[in-house]
């Protein structure tokens, strides 16, 4: 016992020492970092709280490295469009709109700014600077854009009970710094609780209040001449921050809907919103137009899809070139859905866009190993540099997001020592009812992988092995845990939620963990 309370107070020491010393340890981002670091072995989960300068601060503070990895792969991108007195000029109009429009995004800039000990300018591009999607946003607005990922929402009549169901698909190249962004959970001063399933960098969000939020880009669809170029001067940025920005500002989706089409938040692609009562709407969004539909528009029956083409007919001018895989992925994704209309659970959503075979024109293909290196017509996308990096399945109802990294195959995945299971966080009031949903998943997932392997007549060293790492996650997790209690009891906010963050992170792992132990994802159901 002596020698456990000494490892947690030197525990408790060094990450005291860690939350205030990364502000100290640089004084400029220089492009170098740790090139080992991966999705496979960084903190899962990070809390921020507070007003929107704190919540900046200490974002950065704790995702110091993934913003580094994030600003040296974007600056490569733009340092190649422009000398570096022109991009820091861009930077810098970026912060200075802000500044004048909107001060919360203002804070958080500064925040960041302070957190990573560097300037605004530099602190604009890891944060807005999308490097998995749309880097080169930040010096020029293109409408002729194309992206990957997939997004929907499913509710009423489809879904079990009447779930209100959100998803995505984010695809990038697999070692592409996005991949290694945590999970954010937010606890503003004003505002909704949030959950960023990728962090700042992902394309899939769900508030306290039951709204959802995901993200698939577009196809090329160029203006014609007569059509106007709607002004972005000052500011280009990736629109990923704005739909985190809205999720934590807006109650509903009709909310959301009208601060993303009023604004410049929106910069091209499909969005999707949907909230608890079952209010849905997907934005078309190009730079010189903004569509709308709803649900039935185009012969849906309470969902909303998009496997990133565009459905009004104002599109379809001669500039408009749709992605011949896209079809494919909505079918697919479509028949999935339909085959149980009525029972549509997070597992069906998430079986969907896993499917490594489609269906299209009436036939179901092969599975995508067999047409070659670029594949995208089945909704889990994979080639040799692009893939699904991560998946969010979110239950509206139930304030849940599930999360996979990587794919749901681990021999299709280039995710290091991933497991390729899901993950579960519900929102709670605060971070500490919200790390004891974790821990909740965590026990309840340990405890019946040890129930099916104890009826397993001689099971796997690797089975064995998996369920040790369980229960040493869930251990430590609960270690964590109580140095976040004792830290938030006396006063000590920041120390407290870095290590909220650590204890959720390690659930987290007994989660994946425990389900790998026994080969099932019994976290879906």
């Amino acid at each position: 016992m002596k020698k456990i309370m000494v490892l947690m107070l030197c525990m408790a020491m060094i990450f005291s020492m860690s939350v205030y010393a990364f502000a100290d340890d640089t004084s400029t981002f220089d492009g170098i970092f740790n090139a080992a670091v991966n999705a496979g072995n960084i903190q899962e989960v990070v809390y921020v709280k507070g007003s929107w300068y704190e919540m900046g601060k200490q974002y950065a503070m704790q995702q110091l490295a993934q913003l580094e990895n994030n600003w040296t792969a974007v600056m490569s991108i733009v340092l190649k469009m422009a000398d570096k007195e022109t991009v820091y000029t861009q930077l810098n109009s970026i912060v200075e709109h802000f500044r004048k429009s909107d001060p919360a995004v203002y804070d958080f800039i500064t925040g960041i700014a302070e957190g990573a000990a560097i300037s605004e300018g530099d602190a604009a591009a890891a944060l807005f600077g999308s490097s998995v999607l749309n880097a080169d946003l930040l010096m020029t607005f293109n409408p002729d854009r194309e992206n990957t990922c997939m997004a929907l929402s499913v509710w009423g009549e489809m879904t079990q009970d009447s779930h209100v169901l959100g998803a995505a698909n984010l695809d990038a190249e697999t070692t592409t710094p996005a991949a290694m962004f945590s999970q954010l959970v937010a606890f503003p001063d004003e505002g909704y609780a949030a959950v960023a399933t990728g962090g700042l960098q992902g394309n899939a969000f769900l508030n306290s209040n039951g709204l959802v939020i995901s993200y698939a880009g577009g196809p090329h669809g160029g203006p014609t001449e007569d059509d106007e170029i709607l002004n972005r001067d000052g500011t280009y940025f990736d629109g990923i921050f704005g739909l985190w920005y809205a999720s934590v500002k807006c109650g509903t989706a009709a909310e959301a809907v009208e601060f993303l089409t009023e604004g410049d938040w929106l910069k091209e692609g499909n969005v999707n919103i949907a909230d608890a009562s079952g209010d849905a709407y997907h934005i078309e969004q190009r730079a010189y137009a903004t569509v709308v539909r709803r649900s039935g528009d185009y012969g849906e029956t309470d969902y909303l899809l998009s496997a990133n083409g565009f459905f009004d007919e104002s599109w379809k001018n001669e500039n408009y070139y749709e992605y011949e895989d896209c079809p494919a992925r909505y079918a697919t994704v479509e028949k999935m859905m339909n085959d149980v209309k009525g029972n549509v659970t997070p597992a069906t959503v998430a079986s969907a866009l896993g499917s490594i075979k489609y269906y299209y024109e009436g036939e179901w293909s092969g599975d995508n190993w067999d047409y070659g290196y670029y594949q995208f017509f089945s909704p889990e996308g994979d080639d040799g540099y692009f893939k699904t990096i991560i998946r969010s399945v979110i239950d509206a109802t139930e304030r849940t997001a599930y999360t996979l990294r990587g794919h749901a195959e681990k021999f299709r995945s280039d995710v290091p020592y991933a497991t390729c299971r899901y993950t579960a966080i519900t929102l709670g009031e605060n971070m500490s009812a919200t790390n004891h949903t974790a821990e909740f998943s965590a026990r309840d997932l340990v405890r019946n992988a040890g129930f099916i392997l104890y009826h397993t007549n001689n099971p796997g060293e690797k089975q064995v092995e998996y369920y040790d790492m369980a229960c040493e996650a869930l251990h430590t997790g609960a270690n964590y845990t109580h140095m976040a209690d004792y830290a938030e009891a006396s006063g000590n906010t920041e120390e407290a939620i870095l290590l909220f963050g650590l204890a959720t992170s390690q659930y987290l792992n007994a989660q994946r963990f425990a389900q790998e132990a026994v080969r099932e994802d019994i976290i879906l159901k």
